[in-house]
């Protein structure tokens, strides 16, 4: 199964702080614990490799901005009931 468009605009939001902040996939790969090779499946389309839901939070704690952020591309507070359907469609 590939990556839903989601997916892929999930993980392009993590590659866009990533670069923007000028952290290497190695750099990311140690802060989540895997390999930096897993990063660039995980950026490719071509793979169905995402990141898990506890990597995210990593990403969002690492970068200062909202797990929402990550999600949805809003810099606006979801609540509760949007944040966990936000989460339930990206891990479709």
């Amino acid at each position: 199964m590939i990556k839903t468009e989601y997916q892929n605009e999930v993980i392009n939001r993590v590659r866009l702080l990533r670069r923007e902040n000028d952290v290497s996939q190695v750099l990311l790969a140690n802060l989540i614990e895997v390999s930096h090779g897993q990063i660039g499946n995980i950026e490719s389309p071509k793979f169905r490799h995402k990141y898990t839901l506890k990597q995210l939070y990593c990403i969002s704690k690492h970068f200062n901005v909202a797990l929402s952020y990550l999600l949805t591309g809003s810099y606006k507070d979801l609540d509760s009931e949007n944040l966990i359907k936000a989460i339930i469609r990206y891990e479709e």
